[in-house]
């Protein structure tokens, strides 16, 4: 899914994302406007230039520098390092959003939200598709939740597949306050490389490939419970 202009190469190789992706994460972590951010976020724009297919993708990076230029020049615009920190976060984030085709329009679910289980309702309002794919990681029996049926996912490289489905939705977007909050402390929302089946263009015209998208999944943080008191969140 693409808001115009051309879409994003499909992305062959997950592994080339991890280093960038793992530096998004932690920036979603860091208060906003500090520094500790700002170099999460360029660092990891930086390696996603580098990693990702695509023979212009330097063209985006030219004009938000240059409307940065115009922000910093306009009469009356504050100064000094808190303000510059203001004015780059929000254009590296429309950037990286861009480079990766905006995966905060895409869930990939796996547990209590995907259709017909228990915590459904908090997708149903939302208009979208969902879509198959596998994400690398493991699904581990702890919490409240995996008593009934719904472990967590916890991330991994080792080859091992979780099977997802993936809800893209336009509307998403303003849905993440809500679902961060139904999940709770115990879930982290994170970026992570999903297979899945792509939009592509053939030699017989429109038709759908297999390939790497990347896309938020919540992730079990929380510890087995050392006094045997379950988690009050539920997984995703």
């Amino acid at each position: 899914m693409t808001a115009g202009g051309p879409s994003p190469g499909p992305i062959r190789d997950p592994a080339l994302l991890r280093g960038a992706l793992s530096r998004l994460n932690d920036a979603r972590l860091a208060p906003e406007n500090s520094s500790v951010r700002l170099g999460s976020l360029l660092s990891g724009f930086e390696e996603l230039v580098v990693a990702l297919p695509g023979e212009d993708r330097g063209s985006g990076a030219v004009g938000a520098l240059a409307e940065l230029e115009a922000l910093l020049g306009e009469s009356g615009a504050e100064t000094g390092a808190p303000a510059l920190r203001g004015y780059l976060e929000p254009i590296l984030e429309r950037l990286i959003e861009a480079l990766l085709d905006h995966p905060e329009r895409r869930l990939a679910a796996y547990g209590s939200l995907l259709p017909g289980e228990n915590n459904h309702h908090h997708m149903a309002e939302l208009a979208g598709r969902w879509v198959e794919g596998t994400v690398e990681g493991t699904l581990h029996d702890r919490g409240w939740a995996a008593r009934q049926g719904y472990p967590g996912f916890v991330p991994g490289s080792s080859g091992d597949r979780v099977v997802v489905k993936v809800f893209e939705s336009l509307s998403l977007p303003d849905a993440w306050e809500r679902l961060d909050t139904f999940e709770g402390a115990a879930y982290r929302r994170i970026l992570a490389p999903v297979e899945m089946k792509v939009e592509a263009k053939t030699k017989t015209g429109a038709g759908s490939e297999t390939a790497w998208q990347v896309c938020n999944i919540y992730e079990l943080t929380d510890l087995p419970p050392r006094s045997g008191r379950a988690s009050e969140s539920a997984p995703a």
